[in-house]
């Protein structure tokens, strides 16, 4: 009884883990395509990372759960909202850091719709 219970309860364990492990990973390059060039616009490497819109900016915190990460511009922190696809579309929202239009979309390098953009 004791063994059924422990293999319930590791193959429940297991099940989570994975669900775990297939959330928003957004480590990877990430690209602006126009006109099929591609320009890199998002580096991720974990917690922190790269931020290529109007100069370079340092990534502070990567917020999987949340779906945004931080980064600084002139002293000030600025918070930007995503979405990741399962085809690695990444369309983001800048918030209040540009004027005009602040929502973009990028693509994950080497990700099916990257591949499909490229074309």
């Amino acid at each position: 009884m004791k063994k059924v219970i422990s293999l319930m309860i590791l193959g429940i364990s297991l099940i989570f883990l994975a669900s775990c492990s297939k959330q928003n990973n957004l480590a990877g390059k990430y690209y602006n395509v126009y006109d099929e060039n591609a320009k890199l616009i998002l580096e991720i490497n974990g917690d922190s990372g790269k931020f290529y819109k109007e100069g370079t900016h340092s990534i502070t915190d990567v917020d999987t759960k949340n779906q945004s990460f931080t980064f600084s511009s002139n002293g000030r922190e600025y918070v930007v909202t995503y979405t990741l696809s399962e085809d690695g579309t990444l369309k983001y929202d800048t918030g209040s850091f540009m004027t005009g239009s602040n929502k973009f979309v990028a693509y994950k390098k080497n990700s099916e719709a990257y591949k499909k953009v490229m074309k």
